[in-house]
């Protein structure tokens, strides 16, 4: 009788065990905002790399041209503090051929100042001068869209508020190695929940009260809840067949040291400068008799 009463409850105990185990699992699954937010310290970062490819009309199969991104990301307290890496163009693939790449682009950012690398300037540069350096408040690609986060992802995973909003409209899930969360956005929630007014891929501009589109993601994560992996696609406009930006960035090495600095001032000339350069440089050109 002893030996019956006692087997009944070990069996008791492993239902109950099998009943809790996916509640327990999903109570102990980490909060990524908070585990994001303890990686903003000092002299730290993150390296990234991020694959970007365009597309007309969302059920395209026909992979359009691209943007590849490579580099590093200095953290502090407050968030990106710096940024040093290089950009490729990427063809659009054809049938049996991988995509070409461009020549590299390299860019550091530092504080308010982007440096882009001057083999890449399409006009005439001084002589010993290796870097542009771009004012915060230039509107170009490179500052307002890349040198941020080293990214063109249309979710800021560094804006706590933004990170927790994204959550919350996520639905979750486990799996090997950590956790998945999937969920779509509307650009007027976008703008809502964004910390600063976001830009539209397609425009240049900031999102309006009248802009149509969504975006959608995929964020993987480790058992600590750092990401791993964040695949988003970004919709503009309405109907059938809007336009379509997906962005892929994997994120490693979280936590390593990391100090990013300024390239060295006398190999830097101010965008200022160096279209005062050009000027002169075309000052001296013979003119044209073509033209009046």
């Amino acid at each position: 009788m002893r030996r019956w009463a006692a087997l009944g409850v070990a069996v008791l105990i492993a239902s109950m065990s099998g009943t809790m185990t996916p509640a327990a699992a999903q109570a102990a699954a980490p909060d990524p905002a908070r585990a994001l937010k303890q990686q903003f310290r000092n002299e730290h970062g993150v390296r990234i790399s991020e694959t970007n490819r365009f597309f007309y009309g969302k059920k395209s199969t026909v992979s359009g041209n691209g943007i590849l991104i490579s580099g590093r990301l200095q953290l502090a307290p407050s968030g990106p503090v710096a940024a040093d890496f290089t950009w490729w163009d990427l063809s659009r693939p054809k049938k049996g051929t991988p995509s070409k790449k461009s020549n590299p682009y390299r860019v550091i950012r530092v504080g308010k100042k982007t440096y882009d690398d001057a083999t890449r300037y399409p006009g005439p540069v001084p002589d010993g001068k290796k870097w542009v350096r771009f004012p915060d408040e230039h509107r170009g690609r490179m500052n307002r869209d890349m040198a941020r986060g080293a990214s063109l992802q249309p979710i800021d995973i560094y804006d706590p508020s933004m990170m927790r909003a994204v959550l919350k409209r996520s639905a979750s899930k486990a799996v090997s190695g950590g956790f998945l969360y999937r969920g779509t956005v509307s650009y007027q929630e976008l703008r809502r929940i964004s910390k600063s007014p976001p830009i539209a891929w397609t425009s240049g501009k900031r999102i309006g009260e009248k802009s149509k589109g969504k975006v959608s993601w995929r964020l993987w994560t480790d058992r600590d809840g750092l990401p791993k992996r964040l695949v988003t696609a970004d919709s503009a406009g309405a109907g059938k067949e809007p336009l379509v930006k997906r962005s892929d960035t994997r994120y490693t090495d979280w936590g390593c040291r990391l100090v990013i600095t300024a390239p060295p001032a006398d190999e830097v000339i101010s965008e200022k400068d160096l279209r005062e350069y050009a000027r002169r440089q075309n000052a001296s050109a013979p003119t044209d008799s073509g033209n009046t």
